[in-house]
């Protein structure tokens, strides 16, 4: 049976984004699988866009409208949400950010958790128990070296604190936002020369220390962090330690809420649902403060909560010997500070992309692997599984077998 014209020019145009950046696929697959390097995936809204998820910027080969041509710039903030916090989820957070109720893993988000488990995992002989010769410390018998940290909201990718990190936060989860934030000490940091600055280290410990002293543990400010304050300052931030911790809810920074602790429960099904408008805001059944979407906002920074990881991020991102962008724009925090690293460090970077390519310079290189991320991740897998199988160590005989 014949094929029609326009079949037959959809796949003569996926062969033809297959073919392009495949040499740099297979590159990246032997960092991944021969040379063993620790890879650090960074994935954005472009890895979702099939399954339906709207896309931060432009419009998609899926047609769906982008969120960043609407007003999440100037909406998607703490000072916006303290306004009228009704407004702000009858508005913006449930039509725009709510996920589709039949929303599932496409093709990308499937071929990312799958090179993940491979990080998790050793491929080890089905005869190991029972071989006393088996090499266990053969690299080529041991896991991948692969990192993900995601700026996806949505979860399709199954969060596992072993390899990965979602930095933006996730739907479904809710945070406790205080009247008024604290957060307004110097803008001077502890380590500030560390390799990668996402996150605020100094005001992280402040915080900390507030919330353990809120839970009852009455320590004394750590002097490391106020090294630069004389003894008037110390006085006066240790007033406003002591009246800040009797008030501070422990899902302002530690924890999140699911929906289904929200107050008032009459709302939890709209909010999971997406249906509005609501007839009030989420409250925090801690201490009845208005509760925030735990994503993060853009007047937030990432040692905001702890949900977000920064100090394990930086950790991870100044260990990379590979960095990999999927899908995502270069215009966040997240992979512009990546990139600096990348250039001052001179570590190879590959994007997996459709829009924001990558230019390679003498202190950047850089390899664009054009093309939607469900079919790309994919075909890395291919690549990776097929060198994975030529790299099989050969099986040895068993000393009582060969006895």
């Amino acid at each position: 049976m014949m094929q029609s014209p326009s079949a037959s020019r959809q796949q003569q145009q996926q062969r033809r984004r297959s073919s392009r950046g495949h040499s740099s696929l297979t590159e990246l697959a032997k960092e991944i699988v021969t040379n063993r390097k620790r890879v650090v995936f960074i994935t954005g809204a472009g890895i979702s866009v099939a399954s339906g998820v709207r896309p931060f910027r432009d419009k998609s080969n899926h047609c769906n409208e982008a969120i960043w041509t609407q007003r999440i710039w100037t909406t998607a903030t703490r000072e916006i949400f303290r306004k009228d916090p009704l407004e702000w989820y009858n508005e913006f957070w449930i039509p725009f950010m709510t996920l589709p109720v039949s929303v599932q893993p496409n093709a990308a988000h499937q071929a990312m958790n799958w090179l993940l488990e491979q990080s998790t995992t050793t491929a080890t002989s089905p005869d190991a128990d029972n071989d006393a010769d088996a090499d266990n410390d053969d690299p080529r018998r041991q896991g991948l070296r692969i990192k993900m940290i995601t700026q996806n909201v949505d979860g399709l990718i199954p969060p596992n604190p072993i390899h990965s990190i979602e930095a933006h936060g996730r739907v479904g989860l809710y945070k406790c936002i205080p009247d008024e934030d604290s957060d307004t000490d110097s803008e001077s940091d502890d380590d500030d020369d560390r390799l990668v600055h996402l996150g605020h280290r100094r005001k992280w410990r402040r915080r900390r220390q507030l919330q353990d002293m809120g839970e009852g543990n009455n320590s004394n400010i750590d002097s490391t962090s106020t090294s630069t304050s004389n003894d008037h300052e110390q006085q006066q931030q240790r007033r406003q330690s002591s009246s800040n911790a009797t008030r501070l809810c422990p899902f302002q920074h530690e924890k999140s809420l699911p929906v289904t602790q929200v107050e008032p429960s009459s709302i939890q099904r709209d909010l999971r649902d997406g249906k509005g408008p609501l007839s009030e805001p989420p409250k925090c059944p801690h201490c009845a403060n208005i509760l925030a979407p735990q994503a993060l906002l853009f007047d937030e920074g990432y040692h905001s909560h702890d949900f977000y990881r920064f100090q394990k991020m930086e950790e991870w991102l100044a260990e990379a010997e590979v960095i990999v962008f999927v899908g995502t724009s270069f215009a966040v925090r997240l992979p512009e500070v990546t990139l600096e690293h990348a250039r001052a460090e001179g570590i190879p970077v590959y994007n997996l992309n459709t829009y924001d390519m990558l230019s390679p310079t003498n202190i950047l290189d850089a390899k664009n692997i054009k093309g939607p991320a469900e079919e790309t991740l994919p075909l890395l897998v291919q690549e990776v599984v097929e060198l994975q199988r030529k790299s099989q160590p050969p099986r040895r005989t068993s000393a009582r077998l060969r006895a």
